[in-house]
This record gives C-alpha cells, structure tokens and sequence, in this order.
C-alpha cells in the first residue's frame, strides 16, 4: 500500500509525494493529527482552526479523486505502526518539512521506524530543502 503522508502540504495540486504515489498503486492518504505537536509554544487555537479548515477543504478534493483523507490521532510512529500491522504499508510518500526541533526529531523517529519495518519512505523535495 502507498500511503501519502501529508503534514503540512496540505493540496492535491503541484503535490509532487501524491503524484508519485499514485503512478505505483491505491494510495491512503494520511494525516495524522499529533499532540505531541499541539502542546508546541509555536501553535496555537487559531493554527488548529485553520488546520481543519484546510483538512476539510483536503479531503474533498482527494474523495472527488475518490479516497477521501484518512485522519488518526495520535503519535506518528504509533499510527503508521499500527496501519502497517492491518495493511502491510509498502512505500511512504511525504515532502521534507522545515519545521521545528520538535518535527526534525519526530522525522528521525519515523525514518527509523520505517527502516525497521522495510517501509521505503520518500520525501518530495520542496522549498529548496536538500
């Protein structure tokens, strides 16, 4: 299964991890909605409302494509771990994010979880992040 994981590319358009998902298979698109990441200093209730705003505006646009947005709640390793243990996730597409210290670190935990589990996970370049 190819799951699209998206964090903060929330679009279907010029969404380069989506497009590359889809030329290998059914996708899942993801998001996860992370506490860890809402107990942050730098967000906010108004980050949150407009958040569900752009989620809601997402998942339209992806069930017109005909798989409407996935929504777990919860860390990111827990919630990929437990959708591989119900379908066997085969690659995991995302863009590189310029977050914070906290996302950098969240990153790292699932780049190691996905090496731990032979999930190939590809992050779309974006913003000149290299």
């Amino acid at each position: 299964m190819e799951v699209v994981w998206f964090k903060r590319d929330l679009r279907i358009e010029d969404n380069a991890a989506l497009a590359e998902a889809a030329k290998r298979g059914p996708v899942l698109p993801l998001y996860i909605v992370e506490p860890n990441m809402w107990a942050q200093p730098d967000q906010s209730a108004r980050h949150y409302a407009f958040l569900r705003d752009c989620l809601d505006e997402l998942s339209a646009a992806l069930g017109a494509l005909g798989q409407p947005l996935v929504v777990r709640v919860g860390e990111a390793v827990n919630v990929l771990d437990a959708l591989h243990k119900q379908t066997p996730i085969t690659r995991l597409w995302s863009h590189q994010e310029t977050g914070n210290g906290w996302s950098f670190d969240r990153d790292k935990k699932v780049l190691a979880w996905a090496n731990a589990n032979a999930v190939m996970w590809h992050e779309a370049r974006q913003h000149g992040v290299r």
